[in-house]
């Protein structure tokens, strides 16, 4: 018998919120399938239908959330063929804060390097456009500079998410009026 999709997806679901449930306050190393599955209140053989291993889930729930973010960024981008840095910072605000329960662990210092440089390569187009216009840089300079904004940017933000002191709009105005108004055109 041919299971339905919306049970596999309710399934999945679970799985996945267990597990995250669990990396929260472990370490991945320390997390067991059977901590999955007793948490979510599935067998082990449930969980292989849909998961190789622990390392399996983490990497499909981090490739989940990188997707839907580069899909909310790519979108951005085709519909704004003028370039608003306020706009664009809103946008990938507003993008970390709706998933910071993810990103307070995964920018963390025991989390995943490996998301942190995707994650970079899914902002960077959304800064590119303002830094275009910057002269006299090679390309060299162009990756250091890239660099350094978007690890401060995700610093910042991730600092932001974790105590919010400021609305969104009063936190971006922040950082376009004290970061990026320094930087010449």
């Amino acid at each position: 018998m041919k299971k339905q999709p919306q049970i596999t997806e309710q399934t999945k679901l679970a799985l996945k919120t267990a597990f995250w449930e669990l990396y929260t306050q472990k370490p991945l190393e320390k997390i067991t399938i059977k901590d999955i599955t007793d948490t979510a209140g599935y067998n082990r053989g449930t969980f292989y239908l849909y998961y190789k291993d622990v390392y399996d889930i983490f990497t499909q729930v981090k490739d989940e959330l990188l997707d839907k973010i580069e899909a909310v960024i790519q979108e951005s981008l085709r519909n704004n063929d003028r370039f608003d840095l306020s706009e664009q910072m809103a946008v990938l605000v507003e993008l970390m804060h709706t998933y910071k329960h993810y990103g307070i662990v995964l920018l963390s210092d025991r989390g995943d390097p490996r998301f942190t440089a995707r994650l970079k390569e899914i902002i960077w187009p959304l800064l590119d456009r303002y830094f275009i216009t910057s002269q006299g840089c090679n390309e060299y300079q162009m990756k250091i500079l890239s660099e350094f904004y978007l690890s401060g940017i995700i610093a910042a933000v991730t600092k932001w998410n974790a105590d919010p002191q400021m609305s969104i709009d009063q936190f971006i105005s922040f950082l376009v009026e004290k970061v990026f108004s320094s930087v010449s055109h």
